[in-house]
């Protein structure tokens, strides 16, 4: 079994990564409700036995984004109830930001600032435009307020290529 906070290959997150992810998560399950009513944003570690605290599964819900916008418009008219992304904590963090991929809906290459296997590219995801101070869930609203001012083209529902 890995160590708590160990990655895929099994090495162990810096102490001061560990911490921060730990305040995070109480953080992020005393906020659930309120962050997902207010925000449409949802937080969970990928791993259900909550050992590795690399992984995160972070969900937007349709519903939150603009209703006159056209990701938010094209989500709806394809039936689509969330934008569904990983979370990939470096070691790091927090003085590097996290690698975040769009798992689910579909996306033409380049649409919503989604590029090739759901890469997101953004100035915030980059070392230059990342705020050590952001939060989790800081990060879910500005990827959801990033993606909105975007254009481009939802291919469909299924998973990114």
């Amino acid at each position: 079994r890995a160590a708590p906070g160990a990655g895929e290959e099994g090495e162990e997150l810096p102490r001061r990564c560990m911490q921060r992810l730990g305040r995070e998560l109480k953080q992020i399950e005393a906020h659930r409700a309120k962050t997902l009513s207010e925000h449409g944003v949802e937080l969970d570690l990928s791993d259900p036995s909550g050992t590795d605290l690399r992984a995160w599964r972070l969900r937007i819900l349709s519903s939150s984004f603009d209703q006159q916008g056209s990701l938010g418009g094209q989500l709806r008219a394809q039936h689509i109830d969330a934008v569904e992304l990983e979370v990939w904590i470096p070691s790091h963090f927090p003085d590097e930001p996290p690698k975040v991929r769009v798992l689910q809906p579909s996306f033409k290459p380049g649409s919503f600032f989604v590029h090739q296997h759901g890469a997101l590219c953004l100035e915030l995801l980059t070392r230059q435009g990342w705020p050590s101070a952001t939060t989790l869930p800081m990060l879910g609203v500005q990827i959801k307020n990033d993606m909105s001012q975007g254009k481009g083209t939802v291919s469909g529902p299924g998973p990114m290529g």
